[in-house]
């Protein structure tokens, strides 16, 4: 399914591969594109908006309930952030310093999807063949990131995460 967005696709990169890296290659660019199956432009349009949602908050936390490699990576984690990473880990996505801007990426950009998207989590949390994802490594990872997002960043969405189908 394509999501009608008109912002231009970024460039393909310098090495010549496809414009979105695969998780391997996460630092050069956003891991949730590649794991939701997003095309080009809707995943140019994702990343930039939850980057921007991302920008804009901060609260005070107690650093305690953190683990202690994210507290560090991030002393300044806003409140939101925290019970994200806090519910993640509950549902056994865990969550590390390095992994952490990623995951938090994947978390904003669900919410930004459903927000402005006019679709269904049902429709965002499917592989390449259009299925939904599965209860196993990445895809139930990436499924928990995603309920945990919508708990933390978009509380209104929460009625759609039984529709993730999640163990």
């Amino acid at each position: 399914m394509e999501i009608p967005v008109s912002l231009p696709v970024t460039a393909r990169r310098s090495r010549g591969g496809p414009p979105w890296p695969s998780t391997a290659q996460h630092r050069d660019g956003p891991v949730v594109v590649r794991r939701l199956g997003f095309s080009g432009f809707a995943a140019a349009a994702l990343t930039a908006l939850a980057l921007v949602g991302l920008s804009g908050c901060s609260s005070a936390v107690n650093l305690h309930d953190l683990p202690p490699d994210i507290a560090a990576a991030k002393p300044d984690i806003t409140a939101e952030q925290a019970d994200f990473v806090l519910d993640a880990n509950r549902q056994g996505a865990s969550i590390t310093a390095a992994s952490l801007d990623d995951d938090l990426e994947s978390g904003t950009t669900t919410c930004w999807a459903l927000k402005n998207g006019g679709i269904q989590l049902r429709q965002l949390a499917v592989d390449d063949q259009n299925r939904l994802l599965g209860n196993s490594g990445d895809a139930l990872r990436t499924k928990a990131l995603m309920a945990a997002g919508i708990r933390a960043f978009c509380p209104d969405y929460t009625d759609q995460i039984a529709q993730l189908k999640l163990p």
